[in-house]
């Protein structure tokens, strides 16, 4: 179960402080994870939930409420919850046919009764008020981590090209038409288009004109409209549900030497645009490059 960006009717410790209402409390999941083939199983050790208040913990303590871990997989509709105690650690092993590709492991504090809540610790527009929280009301989450099981022994260790160039006779306006799936980014092209790129694209010298025109343009408006689509969840999720986007990911962490965080792609000001130049290896510069000295310099471009 992913909370993400929901909003709820009295305030809420969340993981991701963007959307928590309190000041300084925090309340993290964390653990390590390794497949024990003999056994069938997933075993995660040294799970831990790391609560920081007070408030909260004095709640558990008396009995108003209670961590719960839970493990799910929507393929095999499999949902597990464990109550566990706070800033402990734990191992757990979950047999591996109750996993079937993507599963979700997550954090919550519920709470076990009804009771008058109120904390010195609520951000500063809660000041005051009194909320009424009901059995089984939500008081801390963490979405925690989404990863997913491969049977596949065979890993495919080359990394094929994130972009298909295809043709389509439909096309009769000029126009090209980009379109992405899980596996790849499908750019078309009307068919004396397609015909030409198809016969010059091996071509060192206007390789880097092909990205600029094609990719990069691609690229950005894939990312554009998967961040406007998924804005309510995250980069490992998005990362397990298409492989063009984590081979992105990749290549973006591989260039600017820094993780690509959730912060970083769906809330702050990212530059689509500008990333798919960076990942695709400033191509439109290049391009320019070589336009100059096949017409200025006398056709003598590069070719290495």
């Amino acid at each position: 179960m992913n909370i993400g960006k929901r909003l709820f009717p009295y305030p809420v410790l969340n993981n991701t402080k963007l959307y928590s209402q309190f000041k300084e409390a925090s309340f993290t999941l964390s653990y390590n994870e390794e497949t024990d083939n003999e056994a069938d199983k997933i075993v995660f050790s040294d799970l831990i939930v790391e609560l920081n208040s007070e408030y909260l913990l004095k709640l558990i303590e008396d009995g108003y409420a209670k961590v719960v871990c839970v493990f799910e997989c929507a393929n095999t509709m499999y949902r597990k919850p464990l109550e566990i105690a706070p800033n402990t650690l734990n191992t757990i092993s979950i047999s591996l046919f109750d996993f079937n590709g993507k599963y979700q492991i997550s954090a919550f504090i519920v709470a076990t009764k009804d009771f008058d809540y109120v904390c010195d610790d609520f951000l500063e527009e809660y000041e005051g008020y009194t909320f009424q929280v009901e059995k089984n009301d939500i008081l801390a989450v963490d979405d925690g981590y989404v990863n997913k099981v491969d049977f596949n022994s065979e890993e495919d260790t080359k990394k094929s090209s994130i972009f298909l160039v295809i043709k389509d006779k439909s096309l009769t306006d000029g126009t090209s038409v980009t379109e992405y799936d899980q596996d790849k980014i499908t750019i078309s092209l009307p068919e004396v288009q397609w015909n030409r790129y198809e016969s010059t694209k091996r071509q060192t010298k206007f390789q880097d004109m092909y990205f600029s025109i094609l990719a990069v343009p691609a690229l950005a408006y894939a990312l554009t409209k998967l961040r406007a689509e998924n804005d309510n969840s995250d980069i490992a999720t998005l990362r397990i549900e298409s492989k063009w986007f984590s081979v992105f990911v990749d290549a973006y962490e591989k260039v600017t030497k820094a993780e690509l965080d959730d912060e970083t792609f769906f809330v702050q000001d990212f530059n689509c645009y500008k990333a798919a130049q960076m990942v695709l290896n400033s191509p439109i510069t290049k391009a320019i490059d070589v336009i100059f000295d096949l017409t200025v310099s006398g056709g003598n471009a590069d070719e290495d």
